[in-house]
């Protein structure tokens, strides 16, 4: 404990000047000569000498402007003490009156007796050896208050006897200072020591006993050099005589080896002369100070070699510290140019640093928190801060320590990382990820990852797979294939691709598979594989080698039918051709007679029961009949669906291909279904059937037409119907083949010109397929041919499948396709074929005349408890009010000629318009040019 903090210093410096001052206070009144001669002397010679009397009469009332009290002390010859002056001060001080008769002896009597005995020696030994007195002494006053006092006097030798002269000063006030100061002295943890001018100790308080190992007494009155010897030629003997000769005080710190102690010292010069000395023990300050020197030079030699950056701050000064690191890393040349710059420039967003102060005050710092950060430069960097709040060993300053680590390429690391785990579980191919171990000369293979869609279609998980080989997962024989693989792909350091056949629960599928070594410090660790299913495509490879080979006996095998000149032989034909071409095990051709449907050739290979081939109504439910009605292909899927008698025996599914109206086609088989090029093939086999037939039978009708002009109009019909099948048929053939030539050159991956011209073959056929059906279709309705079925119908499903099916259509030309919901469903009891008709023809022709961007809506509902309501509206080019009264006209556009606008044949409405008024049906058109229209029909329910 440092004694300034326990007294105060000018109480320190009183103490130590108070005494020296009065005892010069003293001799100055001697110095006067005022005490050389007793008042009562002056009395009576100042009647003999006046001048003498006024001169005693000054320097007495001089004593009464000067401290303390003087006296006379009379030593008589024979040795008879008493006081022959006592000044009038004494009443005030001691209490006493100043009368000198008997003064002395009552003034010893107020000094306690534990105190009288050393006055009384004091003033005897004076007495005796007529020398300078001085002592201090406690003296009660009659008022029983105890006050000190100094006393001192100066010997003048006279013819008989001695007389002292002196003065009394109250020095009560120092006393009890200095009783204090010593019981300040004795408490204080310091250890206080004081020497004289002589270097003798003449002070050692508690604390400096203990330190020193020895007692008060025994170091008292021996000199600081014979005590501490090894104190000479050190820093403490410099220090201390310097003190002893500029009276300055000063302070230290320095390890005593004597010792092996450390001291904080301080040296004052006391007033008598001597020095008063301080000894705090720092030894373990010091300690601490070099550990945290020595940690402090760790941490610096560690900050300066670590790539993070470390930095120091105040909240007065900034970053009173940083390492290169963080230099580096903010992008300044040097420290001091990092620490002029302002800190709120360090961050990307300075709003942020606002809020990690904050934070960092409500926690006491900051454990990995992710920040944006700003270079110099201006570019920014993502950090990981981390900071705490330290405080200095002086505990009068916080720092805020804090650490910043550079994780922008960790966080590009993280980045790639899950976008490459995105992609590997979002892939819609299979992955898998195989572990390679080098075993001395040969290579090992574990599977270690496989995503989802490898679980989906291989039906292993990864728990299933990781850690396992190939031969664990699939066995031995498919896995010696799959290693042959992986070697070659290890060996080679570059992908491999193969095509592989693995079993599944659904049966035998086809891979083709890519191998992709991941190579680290230039070995094959990884390979990862992506199996890519082509089971589709090696099936419809399958499927076209097959379709070809049909197609080619198709065309083949019908060369003789077109060649044939009677009715009765064409069925025989076209069973041959069946027989030749397909495989079905019931083939069954059967031609109209009338108002029967008659059996003419009949096949059954491989059935265990076959039904028996008669002659039936025309009304009759067949799937010949079906299909006759219809004009196109009619598939049964179950037998028992046919309201009929018949005994199809083990026969379940029947297809029906009608050959014009002059019969039908009829195959079968016991389960499963029909594909659909068969179907096409059959109806393409269909019409040349319906070709000859038809050839032979406008052959006859012609005859008869050149002679009868009343049938001109119906023979106009046939000849239209006619030229239809006349064209239709070998169109189909055309359709087919180009198709077919899509498929190969798609599969073979050729494009440009070849590909752009199998597509014109494709997309003109169907057109002309289109415009032949609707030509069909007219002259059917024309002739009266067409009948209706009365079954109930779903219309707003019909309007929904109808969308579907033309929403691809809609979408190539940019068109938006919308269909409106009724809320219910909405059933009529009208022909559903002759519906969909109407809906589609109403929808084709609104994409047709709606340019890109534009909208299409259609929707049904019930307008009434009888009438449905059927509206098709679009944003298209709109009808100009002079072509609206012939859109319904067959052949009829509002653009005509070769520099038409739009294509088409102009029989769509006019189809609509019929089909619309067989049904019992209206339809309206509202329209405006360059707006665009909406078609209303109205159905009966």
């Amino acid at each position: 404990m440092n004694l300034f903090h326990a007294l105060d210093p000018t109480h320190v410096t009183y103490l130590l000047v108070f005494g020296a001052g009065a005892v010069g206070g003293l001799l100055g009144l001697m110095a006067f000569g005022f005490l050389g001669r007793p008042a009562e002397t002056r009395r009576r010679e100042a009647a003999s000498d006046g001048r003498q009397a006024a001169r005693d009469a000054r320097l007495e009332a001089l004593t009464e402007t000067m401290p303390g009290v003087p006296y006379e002390f009379r030593v008589g010859p024979d040795g008879e003490q008493s006081i022959a002056f006592i000044g009038d001060g004494a009443t005030e001080l001691l209490g006493l009156a100043p009368e000198s008769d008997g003064f002395y002896e009552r003034f010893v009597e107020h000094i306690p007796e534990s105190h009288r005995g050393a006055f009384l020696r004091s003033v005897e030994e004076a007495v005796t050896t007529r020398s300078h007195w001085r002592h201090e002494v406690p003296f009660d006053r009659p008022d029983g208050e105890r006050i000190w006092l100094l006393g001192s006097a100066e010997p003048d030798p006279q013819e008989k006897g001695a007389l002292f002269r002196g003065l009394l000063l109250n020095i009560t006030e120092r006393i009890e200072e200095e009783r204090r100061r010593e019981q300040v002295i004795r408490r204080v943890t310091d250890a206080i020591v004081e020497v004289d001018a002589e270097w003798c100790f003449t002070l050692v308080n508690d604390q400096a006993e203990a330190l020193y190992g020895m007692k008060e007494e025994h170091l008292l009155g021996r000199t600081l050099w014979d005590v501490f010897p090894r104190t000479k030629g050190t820093r403490f003997e410099e220090e201390y005589r310097r003190v002893m000769r500029s009276r300055e005080p000063v302070r230290f710190e320095e390890r005593f080896g004597g010792m092996g102690t450390w001291f904080d010292i301080q040296v004052y010069p006391n007033p008598d002369g001597g020095l008063a000395f301080y000894f705090d023990d720092v030894t373990k300050r010091k300690e601490r100070e070099e550990q945290l020197r020595e940690r402090e030079e760790l941490l610096r030699s560690i900050t300066e070699n670590v790539s993070e950056g470390i930095y120091r701050s105040t909240p007065e000064e900034g970053i009173v510290y940083a390492n290169s690191a963080f230099v580096e890393m903010f992008g300044y040349e040097s420290r001091d140019e990092l620490r002029a710059a302002d800190p709120s420039t360090f961050y990307a967003d300075p709003a942020e640093r606002e809020a990690l102060y904050r934070q960092e005050d409500e926690q006491g710092g900051l454990d990995g928190v992710e920040v944006q950060f700003q270079r110099n430069d201006g570019s920014t960097f993502t950090g990981l801060l981390s900071t705490q709040q330290v405080d200095a060993p002086d505990g009068n300053q916080v720092y805020n320590d804090g650490a910043v680590t550079d994780i922008t390429e960790r966080k590009g690391r993280e980045r790639r990382l899950e976008q490459t785990e995105t992609l590997f579980q979002n892939a819609q191919d299979a992955l898998f990820l195989i572990d390679v171990r080098q075993k001395d000369s040969a290579a090992s293979f574990t599977y270690r990852r496989v995503n989802p869609v490898y679980e989906r279609k291989f039906g292993y998980t990864e728990e299933d797979v990781r850690g396992r080989s190939p031969e664990e997962v699939f066995g031995a024989e498919t896995a010696e294939f799959l290693e042959e693989r992986l070697q070659a792909c290890k060996r080679r350091r570059e992908p491999l691709d193969y095509e592989e056949k693995i079993p599944l629960e659904e049966g035998m599928a086809y891979f083709r598979t890519r191998l992709a070594p991941v190579i680290v410090d230039g070995e094959v660790k990884q390979i990862v594989g992506t199996p890519r299913d082509i089971t589709q495509r090696k099936r419809r490879e399958q499927m076209l080698k097959s379709r070809r080979r049909k197609i080619e006996a198709l065309y083949r095998a019908t060369s003789g039918l077109l060649s044939v000149e009677t009715r009765d032989a064409v069925p025989g034909r076209i069973a041959e051709v069946l027989q030749e071409v397909f495989d079905f095990p019931l083939r069954h051709v059967g031609l109209v007679e009338g108002e029967m449907l008659v059996p003419k050739e009949t096949v059954g290979e491989d059935l265990s029961r076959m039904p028996e081939p008669k002659a039936q109504p025309l009304s009759e439910d067949l799937v010949a009949t079906r299909a006759i009605q219809a004009g196109e292909a009619v598939v049964v899927e179950s037998t028992g669906g046919l309201e009929n008698d018949l005994d199809y025996g083990t026969l379940s599914t029947l297809a029906g291909i009608p050959i014009g109206g002059h019969g039908a086609v009829v195959v079968g088989k016991e389960a499963g279904t029909f594909d659909a090029l068969d179907l096409r093939l059959l109806e393409v086999l269909g019409g040349y059937g319906t070709l000859v037939l038809g050839r032979l039978e406008r052959e006859e009708r012609l005859v008869q037409a050149r002679e009868e002009a009343e049938e001109a109009a119906q023979l106009k019909s046939a000849m239209l119907a006619n030229m239809s099948h006349e064209v239709r048929t070998p169109l189909m053939s055309m359709i087919g083949s180009a198709d077919l030539l899509r498929e190969d050159l798609e599969e073979a991956g050729l494009e440009g010109e070849p590909a752009d011209m199998a597509e014109q073959i494709f997309r003109s056929g169907q057109r002309l397929r289109e415009t032949l059906d609707s030509v069909l279709e007219l002259s059917r309705l024309e002739s009266g041919a067409y009948t209706l079925d009365d079954d109930s119908a779903y219309l707003d499903v019909v309007v929904r499948e109808v969308a579907q099916e033309l929403n691809l259509r809609a979408h190539e030309k940019e068109i938006q396709l919308e269909v409106g919901s009724p809320g219910a469903s909405v059933e009529a009891g009208l022909d559903e074929t002759a519906v969909r008709r109407i809906v589609r023809n109403l929808v084709e022709n609104a994409i047709k005349f709606t340019p890109e961007g534009g909208k299409v809506q259609v929707r049904v509902e019930p307008e009434d408890e009888e009438t449905a309501l059927l509206a098709v509206e679009d944003t298209g080019v709109g009808i100009a009010e002079e072509a609206r009264e012939d859109i319904f006209d067959a052949f009829k556009q509002e653009s005509e000629g070769l520099g038409r606008e739009y294509e088409g044949s102009g029989l769509g409405l006019s189809i609509v318009d019929r089909l619309t008024t067989m049904l019992g049906g209206t339809i309206e058109v509202e329209s405006e040019k360059g707006t665009g229209t909406r078609f209303a029909v109205r159905l009966p329910r």
